[in-house]
C-alpha cells in the first residue's frame, strides 16, 4: 500500500513539475514566414525596386533578366546572382538582419547597369 502511495505521489509531483515548467518557460519565438518575390531586370531598372520583408522571413527570389544579362546583388547579405538574357535564377535567404539594404546590378557591360538599384527593407 505504501508503495502504491509513493507511486501516485511521484506521478503527481512529476505532473506538477512539467506543468510549472511549461507555464514558466518563455514562449517559443515564431519562425519567419516564407516570402516569394519575383524581380525583373529590364531596360536598366528593377521591378519592383522596393521589397519589404520581416526579420527572419525565408525570402525566395525569382530574378529574371529580361533584355540582357543582369545581376541581383545585395551587398549586406553577401548575395550576388547573375542571369543571362531571357533567363531566370531562383535563390533563397533568411532575412536575419533588420535594416535597409540596397540592391543593384554589379555588371559592367554597359554603363547604364549602374542605374539599376533598389532597396530591401527588413523590419
Amino acid at each position: 500500500m505504501a508503495t502504491r502511495k509513493n507511486s501516485i505521489l511521484g506521478i503527481v509531483c512529476l505532473t506538477c513539475s512539467v506543468a510549472a515548467i511549461s507555464v514558466l518557460a518563455p514562449p517559443a519565438r515564431a519562425q519567419g514566414q516564407g516570402r516569394e518575390i519575383a524581380v525583373r531586370g529590364d531596360q536598366f531598372a528593377f521591378s519592383p525596386s522596393h521589397i519589404d520583408v520581416r526579420k527572419d522571413d525565408i525570402v525566395k527570389v525569382t530574378f529574371t533578366a529580361v533584355d540582357m544579362p543582369h545581376s541581383f546583388t545585395i551587398g549586406g547579405y553577401r548575395i550576388s546572382k547573375r542571369a543571362a538574357a531571357r533567363q531566370t535564377v531562383t535563390f533563397e535567404f533568411r532575412a536575419d538582419t533588420s535594416g535597409a539594404f540596397p540592391f543593384f546590378c554589379n555588371l559592367t557591360q554597359d554603363d547604364r547597369c549602374r542605374q539599376m538599384h533598389g532597396e530591401l527593407v527588413v523590419r
